[in-house]
């Protein structure tokens, strides 16, 4: 047969046309498959994004529900409650806890008493189930409380009691009693003056000063021990970043010698104040007056104040006649060179603020000369 048999020709070309046809329909089957996954994707996609939709309006009306709300947190909690618990809550029969810092009431104290003794907070410990405890912290509807209901004036050994814990749980408090002492409130009233507070953050170059108070005196009630210990009556007034006149309402506080607050009842409770902010200041020289003798055949060569003067503040009308400020300084029995520190400056009711309130003083103590 010759090469140029036209079968060969024809069967080589049957060849090409029959493997161009499979290609295509391949081709056509993996576009199928295209298709189809794209359609199947599709799907998916809008399936979930319906069910997202499902849940958004199912979350919508939930949260729009305060009930369902607690319990889904209360649901929540225990579960990662648990979760990071490794499931002890669940697995350990009993455990214990101490809860710190449990507000102590009173209760069944008789109008027009008062009580001293009873401590602000205790510790509760706990010992019992798990779940009975982890529920006990989780409510905190638990209370601990004194009841003098039964008790009259005088000093009396108290046992606090307590309520709202599981009746499968040991409780135990400390301390479990206290001494208190109950009094008759008396009434005595007190001139009322101001303090301020928040003064770090008024610019130093502004000092307050205040007008007037819508009360001179308050009428305090407390026991006769309590009246006694007050040393002040105070409206306090905050003076942060005040930069102009301003008018406020000022809680009323007793301090005893020390600063410390007094726990009493105080009426009014509330005074507004009218107060102008000033920025003319001047500085003044300090002097001691020294109180007392130095040792026999002793003296004062010299001495060192420092600082040696203070910027005071206040309105120009009510400082400029102020010259200078003093300080007691005691030299009693003194025979040698001494420091005395804290010695406190003596203002003026005019002066509404001063660069220092206090001064150091270094004297040089000798023997005199014969």
């Amino acid at each position: 047969m010759s090469d140029k048999d036209p079968r060969k020709k024809d069967s080589t070309t049957d060849f090409f046309l029959n493997f161009v046809k499979s290609e295509k329909e391949e081709q056509a089957k993996i576009e199928k498959r295209k298709e189809n996954s794209e359609e199947r994707k599709v799907k998916r996609l809008n399936d979930v994004l319906t069910g997202f939709n499902y849940i958004n309006k199912a979350l919508d009306k939930l949260l729009n529900n305060r009930v369902s709300i607690m319990i889904i947190s209360l649901v929540l909690t225990i579960v990662l409650f648990i979760t990071f618990s490794g499931g002890d809550v669940l697995t350990s029969a009993t455990s214990g806890v101490t809860i710190k810092n449990v507000a102590v009431g009173v209760e069944g104290l008789k109008e027009g008493y008062e009580v001293s003794g009873i401590p602000t907070s205790v510790t509760v410990g706990l010992i019992g189930p798990s779940l009975d405890i982890y529920t006990t912290q989780l409510t905190k509807n638990y209370q601990v409380y004194v009841d003098l209901s039964e008790y009259n004036t005088g000093s009396h050994n108290v046992t606090l009691k307590y309520r709202n814990f599981s009746s499968d749980l040991t409780v135990m408090i400390l301390p479990d009693t206290c001494n208190v002492r109950i009094s008759p409130k008396i009434t005595k009233n007190f001139p009322l003056s101001y303090k301020f507070k928040n003064e770090r953050s008024l610019a130093n170059k502004y000092s307050v000063s205040v007008n007037s108070l819508s009360k001179q005196t308050v009428a305090v009630t407390a026991s006769r021990s309590t009246i006694n210990s007050i040393d002040k009556v105070c409206a306090v007034i905050d003076v942060a970043n005040k930069t102009k006149a301003f008018t406020q309402t000022c809680a009323v506080k007793a301090y005893d010698s020390d600063g410390d607050e007094v726990n009493c009842s105080i009426s009014p409770a509330k005074v507004i104040a009218e107060c102008s902010v000033n920025t003319y200041s001047k500085v003044v020289a300090v002097k001691p007056n020294f109180k007392g003798s130095v040792k026999s055949g002793y003296q004062i060569s010299n001495y060192k104040l420092s600082p040696s003067t203070v910027t005071i503040y206040g309105k120009r009308s009510d400082i400029a006649d102020i010259s200078a400020l003093s300080c007691d300084v005691n030299v009693s029995g003194l025979s040698g060179s001494t420091t005395l520190t804290g010695l406190t400056l003596k203002g003026s009711d005019k002066i509404t603020k001063m660069s220092a309130t206090t001064i150091r003083i270094d004297m040089t103590i000798g023997k005199k000369s014969s």
